[in-house]
């Protein structure tokens, strides 16, 4: 038996229309008993409200029709379901983002750790000469090393500046740094990415030494954390929960990698090492020597033709530049990757280590060598033995001389300033593992600091003089100043 709400209607309706009757409120009363296929089985319908049961639209002939409910069923399906593919591509876009600063914070701290020792993410410098169509070029190659577990994806960039010695001491010149950015995508445990970049020469066609090429690796926050926090592609208001200033105030995070100088004795090239049938063209230098071209027209008629060479040598002779170092010290730090092989040869091997002829003089033990410079003129290095009587009262110190030699005064400046260079580095290297120097002669020390003194301030009164001084004058004083700075360079001091 079946129970019926008060106001719903049971009665056979075979004999009915099946439209049934129009009410007085403009809907249309259904029969409330139908007979389904003929079967004599009967469908009660319900034609009153019932609680809880949401009206069903009816057709145009007063019968019910799915497609007038499926239809907004499915917008309001199609609505949920967008929102819920932003919702899923913001979550998705955060957690990469936060899988991506877990990673940079692991490389942050690997690299912050190393101290002293090994990088687990470590950048090389080398440089190399090339040809590039009718110029040599000065090539600088970097080697991004990944020798960490982590790896380098989304928003990490390998920033390389370059840096002349102008640009490096005068603060106040227009020239700035040049900065190469390369992006580093997909850098996994032990990949490595190289880029070659050139130094020089510049738009003067002169090479500026020393060049400091310094690699930094950079993290970008904005890249990273500001595309999670902020989506741009969504077009629902209940993403939009993060206000602008909660987007990182720093652009990104630095971590300093290297930082490499390129001086004279890497860019020196040796044309006289290498075999005939391999041997590299000369390096481009000027069409004419203007010193050779002016001390020709300085000749007197009838007179001999003379090459550039003589004539340099007779009226212009090479600079010189040296220092002494202590043949202790030298094999106290040369004794590893040096053992036995002549000092004089060890030490030129030692200061050539970082060029492309270093191979060469090791195979050839060559104690001295003549190379070209990047301006074409020749720089002459020798390497040999000398004592020292007058420093140790207990005998004459062995000592190891390196010589410069070159007819332009800037070439042999930045070799000097390199050798020095390398020399510091070793003295602070074997002043820290506790070497100490011999006893020495104080008072000679201090004679020769007194006789540096005077021959410094007569120095400055002749350039104070040069100033003041007519053509014929100045010509005097210029030669006395030239006496001046010889005196300086005698007696040298030595490392020890």
């Amino acid at each position: 038996m079946h129970h019926l709400a008060p106001d719903a209607i049971l009665s056979p309706l075979s004999s009915c229309s099946p439209r049934g009757e129009i009410r007085s409120d403009g809907l249309r009363q259904l029969p409330e008993r139908l007979d389904v296929g003929g079967t004599g089985r009967d469908m009660f319908l319900w034609r009153g409200p019932l609680s809880g049961v949401a009206a069903r639209p009816l057709c145009a002939c007063g019968m019910w029709h799915p497609a007038l409910w499926v239809s907004p069923l499915l917008l309001g399906v199609m609505s949920v379901f967008r929102r819920v593919s932003f919702l899923k591509k913001a979550v998705d876009q955060r957690n990469k983002a936060l899988t991506s600063l877990n990673e940079a914070m692991n490389v942050s701290c690997a690299l912050l750790s190393s101290g002293t020792g090994p990088r687990p993410i470590s950048c090389t410098t080398s440089t190399t000469w090339s040809r590039l169509q009718t110029q040599d070029v000065l090539m600088a190659t970097c080697v991004l090393q990944n020798s960490s577990s982590f790896s380098l994806d989304q928003g990490w960039t390998l920033c390389i500046q370059v840096l002349t010695s102008s640009c490096a001491l005068d603060l106040d010149s227009a020239c700035s740094a040049i900065t190469y950015t390369i992006p580093v995508d997909q850098l996994g445990p032990g990949a490595r990415r190289e880029v070659t970049l050139p130094l020089g020469p510049g738009e003067n066609g002169g090479l500026d030494l020393p060049v400091t090429v310094s690699c930094t690796l950079f993290y970008s926050l904005r890249e990273v954390v500001g595309g999670a926090l902020a989506p741009s592609d969504s077009e629902d208001p209940f993403l939009d929960e993060c206000p602008s200033d909660v987007l990182p105030e720093q652009e990104g995070v630095c971590l300093p990698l290297s930082r490499h100088t390129v001086d004279m004795l890497q860019c020196l090239r040796f044309p006289g090492l290498a075999p005939p049938h391999t041997r590299a063209p000369s390096p481009l230098g000027p069409t004419r020597d203007p010193v050779a071209t002016f001390l020709e027209t300085c000749r007197e008629p009838g007179s001999q033709p003379a090459g550039p060479a003589s004539l340099r040598a007779e009226f212009l002779p090479p600079s010189v530049a040296s220092i002494k170092v202590s043949a202790e010290l030298l094999r106290a730090a040369l004794k590893d990757g040096h053992s036995g092989v002549p000092l004089c040869c060890a030490t030129l091997q030692w200061l050539l280590a970082e060029n492309a002829a270093v191979d060469v003089v090791r195979a050839r033990a060559l104690s001295s060598i003549q190379g070209v410079a990047p301006d074409g003129a020749d720089v002459h290095l020798i390497v040999r033995e000398v004592a020292m009587t007058d420093l140790c009262p207990a005998g004459p110190i062995q000592a190891v001389e390196i010589q410069v030699e070159s007819s332009s005064l800037a070439d042999i400046c930045r070799a000097h300033h390199a050798v020095v260079g390398r020399m510091q580095t070793m003295v602070t290297e074997q002043a820290a593992q506790g070497s100490s120097a011999p006893d020495l002669r104080v008072q000679y020390l201090r004679q020769i600091h007194a006789n540096h003194e005077t021959l410094l301030r007569e120095v400055q009164t002749l350039r104070d003089r040069l100033c003041t001084e007519d053509e014929a004058s100045s010509c005097a004083t210029a030669q006395r100043l030239l006496q001046v700075y010889r005196q300086l360079r005698h007696p040298s001091l030595i490392l020890l």
